[in-house]
């Protein structure tokens, strides 16, 4: 029996010697945070990264997406409408901008939500919805133009939470992406997020919320906000990061492809796309139910690390275990299933093969 775990994520920030130019930088200007010269060129290299005309960042990606949903909501509506297959943090955001949570099931084949599903939904509702949240699972593209086309029929606001999907985002629009820069993503900076979006109004009030309102060169607060701002430092690891990130990515690639080969004859199905036009930090597998307890037995016996990432639902915890609800047949199924198996750069292809072995 083998001896030494296999852990499930190692993440990896860069080192203090790849920091070392930007700290020195920070020295000289003796500018810590407001949004100081590091903060900026960061915000710049971000919106290269997407393609999207504006950005904002914020102290982490649950902040971002309350933030957005502050600013899209319909004022006098009570129900956000969002997938009950996420982490828990998108429910917390949700409440955080003032919204009642109201929980839908997902699609089976991407693990989200789609416009179909929330178009089903709406006539189950007593009032009219403030907003959709669309969360894309496990960093997987979101589809932008359903759901803008979505909005434009049904006059409902759409955010987006793509926490893990900063690489993978193309054709940002005017309705705002949020993602996640916390230390387990791609682009990891700790703990920041941001907001994409190619209104520039919007982008303005998020950016003015960050800091206390603050709109222009005066110190008057115009609209309600708080302290959403990373420090210099936090960019100066973000300037860092956005410099390894082709090799970064490129191993992220190559480990992916590894595992598809591996999967290849076995009885598991992986989110349409990953290790061919987008990767993230966390690799997981749909395993047959008439498998999961065999497999999950055989990882544990291997030492093998595994995580269900999302849990069984928001819906499952008790924080949330009174939100309105549809039924959600797809999530009661799905989500038990979709394990997140070891994925970082201490994996040798011995681990990858005594991973692979342990799947039906």
């Amino acid at each position: 029996m083998p001896s030494e775990t296999i852990k499930v994520l190692i993440p990896r920030l860069p080192s203090a010697d790849a920091l070392l130019p930007y700290l020195t930088r920070i020295d000289s200007a003796r500018t810590y945070s407001n949004y100081g010269p590091l903060h900026r060129e960061f915000s710049t290299r971000l919106a290269q990264l997407t393609g999207a005309p504006g950005v904002t960042i914020t102290s982490n990606g649950t902040s971002a997406i309350e933030l957005a949903l502050r600013i899209r909501a319909r004022s006098g509506r009570r129900y956000c409408l969002m997938p009950s297959f996420t982490f828990i943090a998108s429910a917390h955001a949700v409440c955080n901008a003032g919204l009642t949570p109201y929980l839908l099931d997902v699609s089976e084949q991407s693990m989200m939500l789609t416009p179909e599903i929330v178009e089903a939904a709406l006539p189950q509702l007593s009032d009219l919805p403030a907003a959709v949240l669309v969360v894309s699972a496990f960093g997987a593209p979101p589809d932008l133009a359903s759901w803008k086309a979505f909005e434009a029929k049904h006059d409902i606001p759409v955010v987006f939470d793509a926490a893990a999907a900063v690489t993978a985002l193309n054709g940002v629009g005017e309705q705002p992406v949020c993602v996640s820069l916390h230390a387990t993503k791609v682009v990891g900076i700790g703990e920041g997020g941001a907001i994409f979006s190619s209104d520039r109004e919007l982008i303005e009030r998020a950016t003015a919320m960050t800091g206390f309102g603050f709109l222009g060169a005066e110190r008057v607060s115009a609209i309600q906000g708080g302290n959403y701002r990373i420090s210099e430092y936090a960019a100066a690891v973000g300037m860092a990061v956005m410099d390894g990130l082709p090799a970064r990515l490129e191993a992220l690639l190559k480990l992916s492809r590894s595992y598809l080969e591996r999967l290849q004859g076995k009885n598991v199905r992986v989110q349409p796309g990953v290790g061919d036009y987008w990767v993230t930090m966390t690799f997981n597998v749909v395993v047959p139910p008439e498998a999961l307890q065999a497999t999950l037995d055989r990882l544990d016996s291997q030492h093998i690390e595994w995580r269900r990432w999302w849990g069984l639902g928001c819906h499952r915890h008790p924080a949330f275990a009174d939100a309105p609800r549809c039924d959600m047949p797809t999530t009661e199924a799905l989500a038990p299933r979709v394990i997140g198996l070891p994925f970082h750069d201490r994996l040798s292809e011995q681990d990858l093969d005594r991973i692979a072995h342990c799947l039906p």
